[in-house]
């Protein structure tokens, strides 16, 4: 069986780090999420605190600090937004040479089509109570305060994705699959999308 990079984009509190890290078990292949901010700063020759709170966030062209640190590969004068994903565009497509793997987020999925790397990109959802619900029981925290979270979150990636993709996050047809997590749970989910993929023409 041979097997695309797969782009896992996901609303926030739908389960897409849990989700991804089972299937990535069952398919006996590698995991990366938060992993690739520390990949980007050895990449890019500097401080991870550099990244701190700059993940899966678009710059803001009229207010941000310059950033002059780092090493070659690094474009100097940009913000530290742009460093970071520029740094993990390039983790990304090292990472998709070495093989099969799972990428959370990060806009891997056009960061990877538009190298004409074979990618399968995943989008899960689920209804913004069942989310809401879902950060509570993990973080024990309140519902306003998950709900806020969600909200903030999802602002936030939206934003991010379009900014340096140009195109829409969480729309159904700029993925291969969209699935609602909120249906089957997380495992089950997990479960439903190993099924899927090891069955589909994409892996043959």
């Amino acid at each position: 069986m041979s097997m695309p990079v797969i782009a896992l984009g996901r609303q926030f509190g739908s389960g897409g780090r849990e989700i991804g890290r089972k299937l990535a078990e069952q398919l006996t292949c590698p995991f990366y999420d938060r992993e690739l901010i520390s990949l980007a700063a050895k990449r890019a020759e500097v401080r991870e605190e550099l990244f701190a709170g700059k993940d899966e966030k678009a710059g803001n062209p009229w207010l941000f600090t310059s950033v002059y640190e780092g090493g070659s590969l690094v474009r100097r004068g940009r913000s530290a937004e742009d460093i970071l994903f520029e740094m993990q565009s390039q983790v990304i497509l090292e990472l998709a040479e070495q093989g099969p793997c799972i990428i959370v987020g990060r806009c891997a999925d056009h960061v990877l089509r538009q190298a004409g790397v074979p990618v399968c990109s995943l989008f899960l959802c689920a209804p913004f109570t069942w989310r809401v619900a879902h950060r509570m029981e993990i973080e024990g925290i309140s519902e306003a305060q998950a709900a806020d979270t969600v909200r903030r979150l999802d602002k936030q990636r939206r934003k991010y994705y379009t900014t340096y993709t140009g195109r829409d996050w969480g729309l159904p047809e700029n993925y291969d699959l969209c699935i609602n997590t909120s249906v089957l749970g997380i495992e089950g989910t997990a479960q439903a999308l190993r099924e899927h993929l090891t069955g589909s023409r994409m892996f043959s």
